[in-house]
């Protein structure tokens, strides 16, 4: 929570009083994004996504959605908010080549994985986010994320307070309860790609 405060901070003293970013680089603005999301894109919280080896398509788009009041997080719209079109696109390829998450190794409930597992076919997650969870175009990496994140998104998506590009979420999460996100998120966390 600290290293996202003094993130915050940061950005708010990057921010002039007319808005406008001071003298700020590109690497500058990179390392905004590693102060909360990893240098490597791997978060240490767990209410902060990993970023590193999210499709490129996917990671503009949530920044597009972040600078345009689309998508809410005090933050995320505060360091967002000065993006120029192709600095979206340059952070974005530098995202994508950061190393992917790797899934949770611990010793996994089998009956709880295989009934997540399960769910995650019945509502066709892997139509959208591939077989493997890697994510594609503007779909999201799902595979090696947090459980606590996860969960939260799914949340939001029920209660129509994340958008997409699509309203395919929305109804993949319609009549999900919680703990059909925490078993979902529990899955895909340690789902191997």
């Amino acid at each position: 929570m600290r290293r996202r405060l003094a993130a915050w901070a940061l950005a708010a003293l990057l921010v002039g009083s007319g808005g406008a970013a001071i003298g700020q680089s590109l690497q500058d603005k990179i390392a905004q994004c590693a102060a909360c999301h990893g240098a490597d894109g791997r978060s240490s919280d767990p209410r902060i996504p990993h970023i590193g080896g999210q499709p490129k398509l996917a990671v503009m788009y949530q920044l597009f959605f972040y600078r345009e009041g689309r998508r809410k997080s005090e933050e995320m719209n505060l360091i967002a908010k000065e993006l120029t079109d192709a600095e979206l696109t340059a952070i974005a390829e530098h995202v994508a080549k950061l190393p992917a998450p790797t899934p949770v190794a611990d010793a996994k409930d089998d009956a709880r994985y295989e009934r997540a597992a399960e769910l995650a076919a019945q509502r066709m997650c892997a139509s959208c986010h591939n077989a493997d969870f890697s994510g594609r175009e503007q779909m999201p990496r799902l595979a090696g994320q947090h459980e606590a994140y996860l969960v939260k998104a799914l949340q939001d998506y029920r209660a129509g307070a994340r958008v997409g590009t699509q309203a395919a979420m929305a109804e993949a999460v319609r009549g999900l309860t919680d703990g059909d996100f925490a078993d979902l998120a529990y899955f895909l966390a340690r789902v191997q790609p």
